[in-house]
């Protein structure tokens, strides 16, 4: 699907936040208008996987109503399926969403409409390899490896396209997207980079060494994170929600996904600015 296509929307589906109260009013709501508007409709909590799994391949749009971490949670399901997104903010920083719940009811039919464009965001893939361990994740935020439960800091060899890079010592390693950047990798002092640059970004976390600094990258670059055979156990996680214990000798191999998270937007590329700006403040 280009920038410059419009999907036409016949079936909408509605996933909202766990334990939110008002978002699963909303969406309740939002189905019965969707289809006396004539459109098929469906809803579910986050957590019920079964019904969003048996839905989503039939669905032309998926609303999200939550936060980020709801998006990121649907995102890997809705992008190799095609289907795109349009966020209600029911979250507290709100970087991936569209909309605020007050301005659904005025806005949404514009959307329908296809008064809107179409946002594609880059994804990463990461392959977990170890003896008879074989993982494969994606990501629309990052790729992380970091320490676990013991206070001590991991050893990672770094290779950049099969060439020896450096060898971390640190809390952890992040290889971000665009799209991350403002999340864990900005937390670490990484770069912000805006959500339409495909490259990512390689970022240490707490290193031993200060010049072990942050390193944008070339978008088909290929990073292996191979845990050094002294080093403490560590975790590695996709979008800090799918996790898993790796070991000693364990590599790991970051590559830009085939698949494209996409998003409805009617804000011009710009607006991630104002955006950007007004979050840092909420921080300071």
């Amino acid at each position: 699907m280009s920038e410059h296509e419009r999907p036409e929307i016949h079936t909408v589906g509605i996933v909202y936040r766990v334990r939110s109260v008002e978002a699963e009013e909303l969406a309740l709501r939002l189905v019965d208008r969707i289809k006396k508007d004539g459109r098929v409709a469906w809803c579910a909590r986050r957590d019920d996987d079964a019904t969003i799994s048996d839905h989503l391949p039939a669905t032309d749009l998926l609303l999200v109503l939550g936060g980020d971490g709801t998006i990121l949670s649907v995102a890997r399901l809705c992008a190799p399926l095609h289907v795109p997104l349009l966020g209600v903010n029911f979250g507290r920083v709100g970087f991936l969403t569209e909309l605020e719940p007050q301005e659904v009811d005025e806005k949404l039919p514009l959307y329908f409409s296809g008064d809107c464009w179409l946002d594609e965001r880059s994804m990463l893939e990461a392959e977990v390899a170890a003896k008879d361990v074989y993982a494969r994740y994606i990501a629309l935020n990052d790729i992380v490896l970091v320490r676990g439960a013991e206070p001590r800091v991991i050893q990672i060899h770094v290779l950049i396209d099969g060439h020896h890079y450096n060898t971390t010592v640190a809390d952890g390693i992040i290889v971000s997207t665009a799209t991350g950047s403002t999340a864990y990798n900005l937390a670490a002092g990484g770069p912000i980079l805006h959500p339409q640059v495909r490259s990512a970004v390689l970022t240490p976390v707490a290193p031993h060494l200060a010049a072990d600094r942050a390193l944008i990258l070339e978008s088909n670059a290929v990073i292996t994170l191979e845990l050094h055979a002294a080093s403490a156990p560590a975790v590695l996680s996709a979008d800090g929600q799918s996790n898993r214990t790796v070991t000693a000798g364990t590599k790991v191999v970051v590559r830009s996904n085939t698949h494209v998270t996409t998003f409805l937007r009617r804000r011009p590329p710009t607006y991630f600015y104002r955006v950007l700006t007004a979050k840092l403040r909420e921080n300071l």
